[in-house]
């Protein structure tokens, strides 16, 4: 499943999924551009180290300007895009009577229309360079069967899964295949960071129990590779008859 003279753009680069599928595309011959609101300057000199090539951009994928102007410096490195990974989004963890409305838009925004701006930037180069390129969208289980603590983040996964499947119609036109990736519980930075609870919260108390269910199939945790592998057969050439679907990677969660 080479990816050899491929361009990859993947989103919320930085660490976990994104780090994952950022060096499978890379140990698969891809040249990879990492954008996140953190540095991904440690990601690319990893990159490099393997061998490969990168470009670095730390910008906020609700900010047009600034994913219309790091799509502009891709192509004038390289001169096309073939895969868009959209996979930056934000996993706050609060009751329903406690999100503000401020902490719902910006969920909203980071994980839905952050999507929609990479994906409409993207599909604009594939269609000015005649490219059948592949866009693959970070969902999660949550946005098929949500889970308490999450109506924030369920709505915008749920809206990525909907939003894939309208674009996997209207971009097939093109031969743009698009397709949704939907994880379980993965063991990720983002899960372990001290911040990943909202200020001044606890950690619900059956915030445990949530884990141990969404994984009791197979009693284990999934990893970044997991989510890179599947991610490395989408934007392969091995996929080529597959677009608008929705595939679970969750230990079996999607059975419950």
């Amino acid at each position: 499943m080479s990816l050899k003279d491929k361009i990859a753009v993947i989103t919320g680069a930085a660490q976990g999924i994104g780090y994952g599928i950022a060096a499978k595309f890379a140990q698969e011959g891809a040249k990879i551009a990492l954008i996140d609101l953190k540095d991904t300057a440690k990601i690319k000199d990893k990159i490099l180290e393997m061998g490969g090539d990168a470009l670095s951009f730390t910008a906020d994928v609700v900010d047009e300007s600034a994913i219309q102007s790091s799509i502009s410096e891709i192509v004038n490195k390289w001169g096309k895009i073939d895969v868009l990974v959209n996979n930056a989004g934000i996993y706050p963890l609060e009751h329903l009577k406690d999100i503000s409305v401020t902490r719902f838009k910006r969920v909203m925004d980071t994980n839905i229309n952050g999507v929609f701006i990479c994906t409409q930037q993207c599909a604009k180069i594939f269609i000015e360079k005649n490219i059948q390129g592949k866009i693959i969208n970070i969902s999660s289980a949550t946005g098929i069967d949500a889970e308490k603590y999450h109506s924030h983040y369920a709505a915008s996964k749920a809206a990525v899964i909907g939003f894939s499947k309208a674009a996997a119609l209207e971009l097939g036109d093109y031969g743009i295949r698009v397709n949704v990736i939907a994880p379980g519980a993965i063991e990720t930075e983002g899960i372990m960071e001290p911040d990943f609870f909202p200020d001044s919260q606890d950690v619900p108390e059956d915030f445990q129990d949530i884990q141990i269910r969404k994984n009791s199939f197979l009693g284990i945790m999934g990893t970044p590779e997991d989510i890179a592998d599947m991610a490395l057969y989408l934007a392969s050439d091995k996929a080529k008859y597959i677009t608008g679907a929705v595939i679970s990677i969750d230990g079996g969660r999607v059975l419950l």
